[in-house]
């Protein structure tokens, strides 16, 4: 998701998101990995509506990122 198979990005809607966020468990907490060299953990902060698009607010830092989340991510 985020990336076309050859590597060139690609825009997510919310339908992806959705269908992406099924596969998992509804309780399971979630948390965006940033930065893929060093990759680090940031809580969801509030979600809004603008200029025709979905916007996820940061919740804040949280640490770094385990490295298994890099791999699966397919940053390492």
């Amino acid at each position: 998701m985020g990336r076309h198979r050859r590597g060139a990005n690609r825009e997510v809607t919310v339908g992806d998101l959705i269908d992406e966020l099924r596969r998992f468990e509804p309780g399971t907490q979630v948390r965006l990995a940033i930065q893929p060299r060093l990759p680090q953990e940031h809580s969801v902060g509030p979600v809004a509506e603008a200029d025709g698009m979905v916007w996820i607010g940061d919740g804040g830092h949280r640490g770094y990122a385990p490295d298994e989340v890099g791999e699966h991510l397919g940053w390492i």
